[in-house]
């Protein structure tokens, strides 16, 4: 009897969450992100279901798909450029799981699909998204929160705390090398960086306002992945040419984070806790990791086993990720830490082509849009620009994560209220929609 009752107190809870996630994105989005949070900091255990391992990660990522779902289905009828991109996407992807389902079982195909929980997130529940400046600002303000509480996590780990990657860490050399917090958590943070500069130079004055952006990038720095460097570095140079006067703005951020991140290494150096001067170097000179990414991609793109229709749309899912390492010369599985590189071997050609327009579509639009009214868009439209593109340039490297993709379809969902006003008709009837629904659950 307590079993039954549980199973129905679990369903209610679940269906209620999936309600108000497919009425209010903002209840999507904050979802993903503290449970994105809770995960970067302690880990989450998962419980095996056969050989399929789900943790509560994996239960916010399918209730926000399937609140996707409905959200998709409403808007469906308004068909544009995007949703044709997205439901080409969603087919080739729809394909690959089929056949992985068939060739490899439910429960490989699974495992490996939950990589593509991104794109999927992206395209059928953020793309819909309402984008009016309230809106965006909600989106905006969370995510900074999202980031502010990443921060705490690092400093939390500095001082010895178990959080952040010294909670969960697959090895031991992995939770000592102190970077308290994986690469997708220093790539949020510096994203972070770049809306507060933004929202600082636009929205606020105070003296607080204007100390987050370098905290943001001094955080950001510190915790010593060179691909976040790279999107830092890229981000402000995209400024150089999309908005001179974040530009300017960015440069005195930039170099007082630079000044702190210099003085905490000379100061910690030889601290236990903290990275010092042998740390950076390493990780500014160390070229084996890009070695390891380089050959594996070779040898998974240039793998035997492919076939003219297994570069057009993709090899089955769950046929796992087999390479020989360069070192040992054993075969290891070990995805492929590129999320081109990814979704070529699932998608092929086809889907990537789908999923590379829909990315590279609002890139182009809001380029376009900053040209009319540089602050049309909260913060600013231009600052949407660097975030997709250092998202995008993050992607090389490594996979792009679920919070991020939820960025990626937000941006869209600006680009296409940009572009037409009647492409904007689906946005607008959601958006009308969770209005109408908040007044009925509040009345």
């Amino acid at each position: 009897m307590f079993a039954l009752l549980a199973a129905v107190a679990i369903f209610g809870v679940a269906f209620l969450s999936i309600y108000l996630m497919a009425r209010h994105v903002e209840v999507g989005l904050f979802s993903l992100l503290a449970v994105n949070f809770l995960n970067l900091t302690f880990g989450m255990n998962a419980t095996a279901f056969g050989r399929l391992h789900l943790n509560v990660l994996d239960a916010v990522y399918i209730g926000i798909l399937i609140a996707g779902l409905f959200r998709c289905l409403r808007g469906i009828r308004f068909l544009n450029a995007s949703r044709m991109l997205a439901i080409g996407y969603l087919l080739v992807f729809a394909s690959s799981f089929a056949r992985g389902f068939y060739a490899n079982g439910p429960f490989a195909a699974a495992n490996e699909g939950r990589g593509f929980v991104g794109p999927l997130l992206a395209m059928l529940y953020f793309l819909d998204a309402p984008v009016d400046e309230k809106s965006v600002r909600r989106y905006v303000q969370g995510y900074l929160v999202f980031g502010a509480a990443l921060c705490v996590v690092a400093i939390l780990a500095a001082a010895g705390l178990p959080v952040g990657t010294s909670a969960w860490a697959h090895s031991a050399i992995a939770a000592a090398d102190h970077r308290y917090l994986p690469s997708s958590a220093a790539a949020a943070i510096g994203v972070c960086g770049f809306f507060a500069l933004a929202r600082a130079s636009y929205y606020g004055h105070g003296f607080l306002a204007q100390l987050q952006a370098p905290a943001f990038f001094l955080v950001a720095i510190y915790l010593r992945h060179r691909t976040v460097w790279m999107m830092l570095l890229i981000g402000a140079l995209a400024l150089l040419f999309v908005n001179g006067r974040l530009f300017r703005r960015i440069l005195p951020a930039a170099l007082l984070a630079l000044v702190a991140v210099v003085g905490i290494v000379l100061y910690e150096d030889g601290n236990a806790n903290f990275a010092g001067e042998s740390e950076f170097s390493t990780s500014a000179s160390n070229a084996n990791t890009l070695y390891w990414r380089v050959n594996g991609w070779q040898e998974f793109l240039f793998d035997s086993d492919q076939t003219l229709f297994t570069v057009l749309l993709g090899q089955p899912m769950g046929s796992g990720w087999w390479r020989t390492d360069p070192e040992s010369y054993l075969v290891q599985t070990a995805p492929p830490h590129s999320e081109y590189v990814t979704e070529y071997l699932r998608v092929g050609m086809v889907g990537l082509f789908f999923l590379k327009l829909f990315l590279f579509g609002p890139l182009v639009a809001l380029w376009q849009a900053r040209k009319g009214s540089i602050e049309a868009i909260y913060p600013c439209t231009s600052i949407w620009v660097v975030v997709i593109s250092i998202t995008l340039v993050y992607g090389i490297t490594y996979s792009i994560e679920p919070e991020s993709y939820a960025l990626l379809g937000i941006a869209s969902a600006i680009a296409l209220r940009a572009r037409l006003p009647e492409e904007s008709c689906a946005s607008d009837e959601l958006a009308q929609w969770s209005v109408d629904s908040s007044a009925e659950f509040a009345g």
